[in-house]
């Protein structure tokens, strides 16, 4: 059997009665390459399509959550935040419970987005650089995983985390506490800047033309449904 073009030493192969069909050792390696790399292509990309598309339609539904009376919130006189304990999901006791730092500010607005009057600011115990339970100190709140510092507003300042800690939307009922959501949050052109949650490590905003836009289609929210976002302050 003869050579085939170029030299090569590569054979043709055809199939029996079929003299017109030759493919070299070559093209049927190229061909195969070809294939197995779109077979690839569509294992990666499926799940890939699909875990861009999951969080617009597989949001969670944030339950009320009561912490309990307000008097168990008010001794606080320096920053000295109360760890409040809670079951967000009573359906699922196991996997759903969390804490809340409560700061109380001395002050008696019951309007939680009152940037100077708020009653409460109310913390997640989430680090924001990879989820691990902050504790509280006199100078804001640390990490003891990973050596995060954040201000008494949740701001980093010293560490890994990517972002401000989350806040808890709040009201009075009946003189309970009741958190009502859960945003996260950003100090944008120095105002703080409101965003439906996204987990630890994922930037809330990205520096550009349209900002959160670009980091909604690199980081989509995966938690909370939630109505209007709040306006920056």
């Amino acid at each position: 059997m003869a050579d085939s073009p170029g030299g090569s030493h590569a054979h043709a192969y055809a199939a029996p009665h079929a003299p017109d069909s030759a493919v070299t050792r070559g093209q049927f390696l190229t061909l195969s390459s070809v294939g197995l790399g779109a077979a690839i292509g569509a294992v990666i990309g499926v799940p890939a399509t699909a875990y861009l598309l999951a969080p617009v339609t597989k949001e969670a539904t944030f339950k009320p959550v009561d912490l309990g009376p307000v008097t168990q919130f008010t001794s606080e006189t320096a920053f000295k935040p109360t760890a409040a304990t809670y079951i967000e999901d009573p359906a699922s006791p196991a996997t759903s419970a969390g804490v809340a730092w409560v700061h109380y500010t001395g002050k008696q607005s019951h309007d939680w987005l009152s940037l100077n009057d708020a009653m409460f600011v109310v913390f997640s115990n989430r680090c924001m650089h990879l989820g691990c339970p902050i504790l509280a100190t006199p100078q804001g709140f640390a990490c003891p995983c990973h050596g995060g510092q954040y201000d008494t507003r949740g701001v980093r300042t010293a560490g890994p985390p990517i972002r401000p800690l989350d806040r808890f939307q709040w009201e009075i009922k009946g003189n309970h506490l009741v958190l009502t959501n859960r945003w996260s949050v950003d100090y944008i052109n120095g105002k703080l800047t409101y965003f439906p949650v996204k987990m630890p490590g994922q930037p809330v905003y990205v520096p550009g033309p349209t900002g959160g836009t670009e980091a909604n289609i690199l980081y989509a929210p995966v938690t909370y449904t939630h109505g209007p976002v709040p306006k920056p302050h």
